[in-house]
């Protein structure tokens, strides 16, 4: 299917998502603030897409033993592609930001250069130098007869070039890194008449770069900004003896030394300075070597400093009680009494955290385990789990030590809750990443043994589920909550095939039982009767699984694709059946919901696994089926406004592939935004 016009390339598709992002900081629709953030994020998740897709390419095409497989782009020619679709969106993202500089002026923010300060400016900065920045800064001379230093992945630094005037000849170079990982990036300076002044931390240092090289004779200092993205891949050792924690921490240390794929530098960086740079910073491999701005890392505009003026943000909407559970019942009671569903970020993800406090407390409960894939640094799930053990349950974790960019902090908490007592820790399955979102809390009442069941689309990360859609289903239902069991006695004894008859769990039976179902779809559209798929996903990408898709269609089976990620099918303008929309607004689009027709009978899945090789056959991916028909109507509830969506949505037919839906209109259907209000509603209502 690789040639087929029915499959796009997936890390060409992921560039168009990433399109998208962009495109919303482009929206003037988007508040302003807002808009500073999505370029931010647009620059955030073009560094990760070098570090590991494009990391992967590079490492391809230096090894001379590598061969496509069968369907797959040859790397060189993939990349060339890659870099001019790059290149277009750079240069977007460019002249977005030097729209928003203007439009920030426009509300009295103004970022100012070191050349621009007053005189109260520039005594507030010297200040602020001697206080807080000058002891975190520490140049490097660069000298042929030494090792050029090491460059950090995406860390920014100031290549300076020191001589004297007219006599360039005499001159020195050196490196300082911006140390953005101690100072925000942008530094607020007095300003008056409601005007607020900020400026770069880099340029703060050009401010004081004669301050800093004052040891030398030289008068003229010029500096530009450089950044390299390196390989962001880890291979683990096969030495049998090394445990997964060992391998994983060792691999990690690799991979901060991988190798250079993106050299980004300013572009009135001197030829000679530039050649100097490549030669002896051991660039000579790196393929992608950009001229830039005079500033890089867009990424931390997402953590731009506050300001006071509400109408540049969006309208806050803050977290609800939930409309189905009673705060001053127990939690335990009413999950036994039926299924809930929590909807994040509109319901509070106190309730996880109170359920877990409950549990630790409640002299029925005999055990908790769960499984953790992304972990903050401030857990307050990992605290509860460890009130819990001290409360004298026996609490089995599972932490995913192979969750990519957040495995040094797993290490971290692995580490530190080895030596709590009653907690256990399962160790990695390695091959095969645990992505599941499970708990099981076990209570004993007598002899019998009865069970409650977290099963969810997101990460027990209270961080992000202020900003990510996730659902999380909370069920009593025996046969459900024992399979859960049994999936953790399998991570605990070791990899081996069980069956499961509820949950539907990967990589045993994913594959085969969507494809079973869409099947069953398409025989009732050959009989005439009414077929249906809804798929809300964040990433479409397998193609055996498409491939069934496009078949479906053909035979009349009615799909609704919503894919906030990589959509790899090409939807055609003669696939009459089909249709596919994306959307991109203030929360991360990440629950997973799936909807068969099933004769009348709707069966609603959702879970953690998406339409992706890896998630259907590498990886242990749990989707659980929807009984209650009070959740399964808020499920259809939240996909029919997703459908109904104009305000943050695109389209994704080839036709007009990424066109905005927007209208402008005033009573324009917002789906996070109704969904927000319907949900006030129902907590309103049931007061």
């Amino acid at each position: 299917m690789g040639g087929s016009k029915s499959y796009i390339n997936r890390e060409l598709r992921w560039l168009n998502f990433n399109e998208r992002v962009l495109m919303t900081a482009e929206n003037p629709e988007t508040p302003l603030m807002e808009r500073l953030k999505f370029v931010g994020i647009f620059s955030s998740n073009l560094d990760e897409f070098y570090a590991v897709r494009v990391g992967s390419l590079h490492r391809n095409i230096l090894d001379p033993s590598y061969q496509p497989k069968r369907g797959e782009e040859n790397p060189k020619k993939l990349l060339k592609q890659i870099l001019s679709e790059v290149k277009r969106l750079n240069g977007r993202m460019d002249k977005i930001v030097l729209q928003l500089i203007k439009e920030l002026k426009q509300h009295r923010i103004n970022l100012v250069m070191e050349t621009e300060l007053n005189e109260v400016q520039k005594q507030y900065l010297d200040k602020f130098f001697t206080n807080k920045l000058r002891n975190l800064l520490f140049p490097v001379l660069l000298d042929p007869d030494l090792p050029f230093p090491y460059l950090k992945h995406v860390a920014l630094y100031l290549a300076i070039h020191m001589y004297v005037e007219g006599n360039p000849k005499d001159c020195r170079y050196a490196l300082i890194e911006v140390p953005t990982d101690m100072l925000s990036r942008y530094i607020r300076v007095p300003s008056r008449g409601g005007w607020n002044h900020f400026i770069y931390l880099e340029d703060v240092i050009r401010l004081k770069l004669k301050e800093i090289f004052k040891s030398f004779h030289y008068d003229t200092y010029n500096a530009y900004t450089i950044k390299i993205t390196r390989d962001g891949e880890y291979d683990l050792a096969d030495e049998v003896t090394l445990s997964l924690y060992e391998k994983l921490s060792a691999s990690l240390k690799k991979r901060s030394t991988g190798d250079p794929v993106r050299f980004v530098y300013d572009k009135n960086l001197p030829d000679e300075m530039l050649s100097y740079l490549l030669k002896y910073g051991n660039l000579a491999d790196c393929r992608i070597i950009l001229p830039g701005s005079r500033y890089h890392n867009a990424r931390d505009m997402m953590r731009f400093p506050k300001i006071s003026n509400q109408s540049l943000y969006f309208t806050q909407q803050p977290p609800l009680p939930h409309h189905t559970l009673n705060a001053n019942r127990s939690l335990i009671e009413q999950i036994e009494e039926k299924d809930h569903l929590i909807s994040l970020p509109y319901h509070r993800y106190d309730v996880i955290i109170d359920l877990l406090r409950e549990a630790a407390l409640d002299n029925t409960v005999s055990s908790i385990k769960m499984t953790l894939y992304r972990v903050p640094e401030n857990s307050n799930v990992i605290n509860a789990l460890r009130n819990a053990a001290r409360n004298g349950k026996k609490v089995t974790i599972f932490i995913e030590l192979q969750a990519r960019f957040d495995e040094e902090i797993n290490l971290h908490w692995t580490e530190k809750l080895s030596h709590e007592r009653n907690i256990f820790l399962i160790g990695g399955i390695e091959g095969k990443k645990v992505h599941s979102k499970l708990c099981v809390i076990t209570r004993l009442k007598g002899k019998k043994e009865s069970r409650l069941a977290i099963i969810g689309t997101g990460n027990f990360n209270e961080d992000t589920a202020s900003l990510y859609s996730d659902h999380l289903l909370l069920t009593s239902h025996n046969k459900i909550t024992e399979e859960v069991s049994q999936l953790f006695d399998l991570l605990d004894q070791g990899f081996a095939e069980v069956k499961f008859k509820k949950l539907i769990v990967s990589p045993f039976h994913t594959r085969k039982r969507f494809v079973s179902l869409i099947k069953n779809e398409m025989l009732e559209a050959k009989e005439g009767r009414e077929a249906r798929i809804v798929l809300k996903l964040n990433n479409l990408v397998d193609q055996k699984m498409i491939g069934h898709l496009i078949r479906a269609e053909k035979t009349g089976v009615k799909i609704r694709l919503m894919v906030r990620g990589i959509c790899s099918i090409a939807l055609q303008d003669h696939q009459k059946n089909i249709e596919g929309k994306a959307l991109i607004d203030r929360y991360l689009e990440h629950t997973r919901i799936i909807k068969f027709h099933n004769k009348g009978e709707p069966l609603y899945f959702i879970g953690s696994a998406d339409w992706m090789e890896r998630n259907l056959d590498n990886r242990i991916e749990v989707m659980v089926p929807v009984y209650s028909k009070e959740i399964q109507q808020e499920l259809e509830v939240f996909l029919q406004k997703h459908w109904d969506d104009t305000y943050s949505s695109f389209d994704l037919s080839e036709n007009s592939f990424n066109r905005s839906f927007q209208t402008g209109q005033p009573d324009e259907k917002r789906a996070q935004q109704d969904l927000y209000l319907h949900y006030k509603n129902l907590v309103e209502g049931n007061r």
